[in-house]
């Protein structure tokens, strides 16, 4: 039997009950719809997540921490060390991971406690930085008395727009312990006076820029007192100077992602510690995997739910076409010609439905996008949310899957009307 004649008898079937047909293909619709908003969630959470680190191409760096050589002596992180990472093959930047926490900025008589996060301006920035300015511009190659303000701090330091803060000239105030000679510790409080250059806005997920931050560079950042307190303590406790300890931690920068295994394996052989953001991701991609697998185990549960109506569909058709199928089967209709009729008109069914359930799918995160949006808006988000993602391969998978779903439930089906006697069909009035 050619296709399109197989296609034009099975509308000839489904066309004879058109509204249980239409309530078993509302069915269907209903539940592949299901499916696929739910595996789209899981995947526009997963993007959302991952967006910020490939945005910024913070999946090139290792972070690299003190450890110890292969005499098993400490390996302090300094910045004889840092240079030494910096010469490797397929670095394009190496330089200390340095903040303070609880540094006070000062806009006049109006203070406000923040993060300082030290900037390599030497370095150029990495990725689509330009995305997460709201103001201003970055750090140009030099060491001016700059910073670059977080859009959190804005209110707190009496601006009312980044536009506004542009410009404005900060106090830096910070006090802690530094260490002034092998065993020894004083007591520092410094201020700083510093030009706002920009203002950023950065999700909170992204390490490295605190959503309280202040960014600046990093010659003025080595001068904050306390930056290596406690590093200089642990090595005075190992009876060792106090001075020349290092830092905590190091960002290693690699020019090709496919090099960063090697790098990371060669600066552990060196007798440090490294980790990747990479690394952490997997950690995310596995949770955000569980997560796809059990939002489209319950759409299924749907879908297959929605099945079973099929097979009551194709039931009572076969109950109310036993005249038909012995006519069939006396014009010289084989019992595989009728199964594949009933299947064909099952496949069916499960197409309408799963094209049905990519509209009503997409219709459902249209309105839960839409209602999002505005309660962001209304807690005073301004960022869009975009929760939902219908890659190409979903929308395929789910028609085939609801085409496959209800072609099985037809089989009972099929096999039933194909086991019927002809003669006792034709004499059924």
């Amino acid at each position: 039997m050619r296709l399109w004649r197989l296609v034009i008898l099975a509308l000839g079937g489904l066309r004879r009950t058109p509204l249980r047909v239409a309530l078993t293909v509302l069915g269907v619709m209903i539940g592949s719809g299901a499916l696929v908003s739910m595996v789209a969630f899981a995947l526009g959470v997963q993007r959302m997540a991952e967006a910020p680190f490939e945005m910024l191409g913070l999946l090139n760096n290792i972070e690299v921490l003190p450890g110890k050589d292969d005499a098993g002596e400490a390996r302090a992180l300094d910045d004889a060390a840092i240079d030494e990472l910096a010469a490797l093959p397929g670095v394009a930047a190496a330089y200390p991971d340095i903040r303070a926490a609880g540094v006070k900025l000062l806009n006049g008589d109006t203070a406000t406690r923040a993060m300082a996060v030290g900037v390599a301006t030497h370095v150029p920035m990495f990725g689509e930085i330009d995305e997460l300015l709201l103001a201003g511009h970055f750090f140009e190659s030099g060491e001016k008395p700059e910073a670059l303000l977080s859009v959190a701090l804005l209110r707190d330091l009496g601006f009312e727009s980044p536009q506004e803060a542009v410009g404005s000239v900060l106090r830096l105030e910070a006090d802690g312990l530094s260490p002034t000679d092998a065993k020894t510790f004083a007591y520092e409080h410094k201020d700083f006076t510093i030009t706002v250059i920009g203002v950023y806005g950065m999700p909170r997920m992204v390490p490295g820029f605190h959503h309280r931050g202040v960014l600046v560079p990093m010659g003025l950042m080595k001068e904050i007192p306390g930056i290596q307190a406690s590093l200089a303590m642990a090595s005075l406790r190992a009876g060792k100077s106090a001075m020349g300890a290092g830092y905590e931690k190091a960002i290693v920068r690699v020019e090709h992602f496919a090099d960063l295994a090697r790098l990371e394996e060669q600066i552990r052989t060196m007798g440090f510690e490294t980790q990747t953001l990479l690394e952490r991701l997997d950690d995310m991609r596995s949770f955000f995997v569980f997560m796809d697998a059990a939002l489209a185990a319950v759409g299924a549960v749907a879908l297959v739910v929605a099945a079973l109506g099929v097979v009551n569909t194709l039931l009572i058709s076969v109950l109310e076409r036993y005249q038909e199928i012995g006519i069939y089967k006396a014009l010289g209709a084989s019992d595989g010609d009728l199964v594949t009729l009933f299947l064909a008109e099952a496949g069916l069914v499960g197409l309408l439905g799963g094209l049905g359930g990519l509209a009503l799918g997409r219709a459902v995160a249209w309105a839960l996008g839409t209602a999002v949006n505005v309660y962001a808006r209304s807690q005073g988000v301004t960022r869009t949310f975009d929760i939902f993602a219908f890659p190409l391969w979903l929308l395929a998978a789910t028609v085939v899957f609801s085409v496959v779903v209800s072609v099985v439930a037809g089989v009972y089906p099929a096999r039933r009307a194909a086991r019927l006697d002809p003669i006792r069909a034709l004499r059924r009035h």
